[in-house]
């Protein structure tokens, strides 16, 4: 057989599917993970199980190590911000105080989303060496990213306040926090009603306006909030 001396200007490689993270549509249909109608993000404690390297691949071992757990209240306290509203005239800073809550939806939603699926062990028998980062986390935050949020659109925003009465001490003065006993907080009484919402463009952070119910020359308050999603 003669040889005709031209070299291949590909070669082929076989490499595992969970690579590339992106659901792709066809005529005969595509898997897709299937989600929840609604979605409630509350003071929801959500716990795994996986080896060092983050990888879930036997649940019997595993299940002998250290749990992870997710702490929906936590992380919504650290993936918001709470500011007074510096537009507002000086008498209402005095007294019904504007305030400013800025909320980043899209690092909840992924988050919670993020700790469902370990919880389902969705990811099950995937190693760090079979996506294109070394990284089953990644993989599956990308999974997320590309996949999932885009099916589901912020609902509404639940806000709580609790005042406290300051008893002369001025110090306290517009220093409000983060209710870390979402039970004491959350009822019917301390649900705030009266609340203004601004969507980012692309839905991925919210604004929120509220003004300060009781004179903030006498209270600050403990306040706690709860989103809700629904599928688009």
């Amino acid at each position: 057989m003669r040889r005709n001396y031209i070299s291949p200007e590909f070669t082929y490689k076989n490499v595992f599917g969970t690579y590339n993270m992106v659901e792709q549509s066809s005529f005969f249909g595509s898997k897709m993970l299937e989600i929840e109608d609604s979605i409630k993000i509350a003071d929801n404690n959500i716990i795994y199980y996986q080896n060092t390297n983050n990888e879930q691949i036997d649940l019997v071992i595993e299940n002998s190590l250290a749990p992870i757990v997710y702490n929906a209240s936590n992380d919504k306290n650290s993936n918001h911000t709470l500011v007074v509203d510096i537009s507002q005239t000086k008498y209402q800073l005095e007294n019904n105080t504007k305030w400013i809550m800025n909320i980043d939806l899209n690092k909840i939603l992924s988050d919670y989303i993020f700790a469902i699926l370990k919880q389902s062990r969705t990811f099950e028998g995937v190693k760090n060496t079979m996506t294109i980062n070394n990284d089953v986390n990644f993989a599956m935050r990308n999974y997320i990213s590309s996949n999932v949020l885009n099916r589901y659109k912020y609902s509404k925003i639940e806000l709580y306040l609790k005042y406290n009465d300051l008893k002369n001490q001025n110090i306290l003065r517009y220093k409000n926090n983060w209710s870390t006993n979402p039970s004491s907080i959350i009822s019917d009484n301390n649900l705030l009603k009266r609340v203004q919402t601004e969507t980012s463009y692309d839905y991925s952070s919210l604004r929120v306006l509220f003004d300060q119910e009781k004179p903030s020359s006498q209270y600050s308050f403990d306040y706690y909030f709860n989103v809700l999603f629904e599928k688009i």
